[in-house]
């Protein structure tokens, strides 16, 4: 073989080499996109005992000589003392907090009086528990807009609100009030101040009982992780054009430019190969599986970093049925000992696929054991109890339950009360009891 064709052949393997890695890279970003979005449209919470440090909420007096005083002969039986607190939003997420709205739970007797930029959704609940609801610009208060309970002393408004009450702060749309979006970079937090002013009769009142609901605008390109594809997709591009470059070179000087076609024929041709390769579960069930694992990890109690990892091995867990006969997938009887054998491999063959790709950590286990059993029975190691990896054992009640849940082409799908019967019955046998105990509770929550 002539010194061309070396170079043709290892233009060959290189332009397959990266078309593959390419094609796994944009799976990850497209995975990458979609928990991006789904992550978006999410409302976080914070309360005072929450322990994150992404958004922060600080209800104070504000302090100053003239931001407290007394108002006498109120005509409500007791002087009342007033004071100006501040609400403070600290966004630290290094993104946009882009919605928000703030809860605030009343625990004793207070007067709302007066409070700024944003409007507020005041609920007075009644002795029978019926919610008289207002939302409010207390800066434009009319008196005769009113429906809620309330006393005007001098040229004061208040509204009574008593433990049970509550009220919900929504900003003020407005630019120029800085309350939405929140901007926060990673070189400082952006904050947001507003205000309410509070009668009492000790003065103090306990604002701690609160809930901040937020959702963040995370951009597809920030982070790390962005900041990876990013760099992945320029070292693609530019390893292309190197490569398209070396091949029209070579055919140029030897006067075989009509093997180019060929060469992209080829790597078209690996692209579909790739593209076509899906399991048999093809509506959806490795999407299904992933949800469902992603919620056992939550209810488990894991960071959401870990679910993240959980949901994304999980997608992944049947990537071996590529290579499998789909005759064997599809066929409506029972398989044969040789058949059945060729099936199993799907697990062997996804593991050797995933063991490589360092950036979906816990994708091979997932891949290799979520068929093994917790009493050991399984395949293809026989593996019992905690010598399976969580994340398998997570995995086989979420694909468990998918595949009861649905339409097979060797039986119908089963109702809710026989799914849960299936799980009652092989728990500790086929599946971890802990995950089954963990599951069957998210089916109730969730009417599953």
């Amino acid at each position: 073989m002539n010194r061309v064709d070396n170079v043709k052949k290892a233009i060959k393997y290189v332009t397959f080499s990266v078309l593959a890695i390419f094609l796994i890279v944009l799976t990850l970003f497209i995975i990458h996109v979609v928990n991006v979005e789904k992550s978006n449209e999410e409302w976080n919470s914070v309360t005072q005992a929450s322990t994150g440090t992404q958004v922060l909420v600080d209800i104070h007096p504000r302090g100053g000589v003239t931001d407290t005083w007394v108002k006498i002969n109120t005509g409500l039986g007791v002087d009342l003392n007033a004071k100006i607190y501040d609400m403070t939003i600290t966004n630290n997420a290094h993104t946009y907090l882009d919605d928000w709205n703030l809860r605030i739970n009343i625990t004793k007797d207070c007067y709302l009086n007066n409070g700024w930029c944003g409007t507020f959704e005041v609920h007075q609940i009644d002795a029978e528990g019926k919610d008289k609801t207002q939302t409010l610009d207390l800066r434009n208060l009319k008196v005769e807009n009113l429906t809620l309970k309330y006393h005007q002393v001098d040229q004061d408004i208040l509204i009574p609100l008593k433990k049970g009450d509550y009220m919900i702060y929504h900003p003020d749309p407005t630019e120029s009030t800085g309350e939405v979006p929140i901007k926060g970079t990673e070189e400082f937090s952006g904050t947001c101040v507003s205000g309410i002013i509070m009668y009492s009769v000790s003065g103090d009142i306990d604002f701690s009982n609160y809930e901040l609901l937020y959702k963040l605008d995370w951009s597809i390109w920030e982070g790390t992780k962005g900041r990876l594809f990013i760099i992945a997709f320029a070292l693609f591009v530019l390893s292309f054009l190197i490569i398209g470059t070396i091949f029209l070179v070579s055919v140029h000087f030897e006067g075989r430019l009509e093997n180019k076609d060929k060469i992209l024929e080829d790597a078209f041709n690996i692209c579909c190969s790739l593209a076509d390769s899906r399991d048999y579960y093809s509506k959806g069930h490795s999407e299904r599986v992933a949800d469902y694992s992603r919620m056992i990890a939550e209810k488990m109690g894991m960071e959401k970093n870990d679910c993240d990892l959980v949901y994304n091995a999980a997608l992944l867990h049947n990537i071996g049925n590529a290579f499998v006969n789909e005759q064997f997938l599809r066929k409506n009887g029972k398989l044969t000992s040789i058949e059945y054998a060729e099936v199993k491999t799907h697990t062997t063959r996804g593991a050797e696929i995933l063991k490589s790709i360092d950036n979906i950590p816990l994708a091979a286990e997932a891949a290799l054991f979520h068929h093994e059993r917790y009493d050991g029975s399984g395949y293809p190691q026989g593996k019992k109890e905690d010598e399976i990896p969580l994340i398998a054992r997570i995995v086989a009640v979420a694909d468990a339950y998918d595949a009861m849940s649905n339409d097979r082409p060797y039986r119908n799908k089963l109702m809710r009360d026989q799914i849960r019967e299936e799980f009652i019955n092989n728990r500790g046998s086929q599946f971890d009891p802990d995950i089954v105990t963990t599951f069957l509770d998210i089916m109730g929550e969730r009417n599953l």
